[in-house]
């Protein structure tokens, strides 16, 4: 199975021994806040996702592209394309 986001920035933060309050002090938030997001408690602002890419040294296209992947595996869809996406999610995990 596909890690989540909030996983896939938790592993970063490790591989990268940055403590939680270390990483959300360079991303301009609160510690709770990033402990939310890397236990899938709550999502990750979009306007986050430069300051990630910066930090870990990222594509952020790559970075983005994990970041909707899953966003849109999550999303309230139209029956049509809650069946498309589902598909898509299905191939990726």
């Amino acid at each position: 199975m596909k890690e989540t986001f909030g996983e896939y920035i938790h592993n970063l933060r490790v591989e990268h021994g940055l403590t939680l309050t270390k990483l959300a002090a360079s991303l301009d938030i609160d510690q709770s806040t990033l402990s939310k997001i890397e236990n899938q408690k709550r999502s990750i602002p979009e306007e986050i996702l430069p300051k990630l890419a910066k930090i870990f040294k990222l594509d952020i296209k790559k970075l983005e592209n994990e970041f909707y992947s899953e966003k849109n595996c999550r999303n309230d869809l139209s029956s049509s394309e809650l069946s498309r996406t589902i598909d898509t999610c299905r191939r990726k995990s």
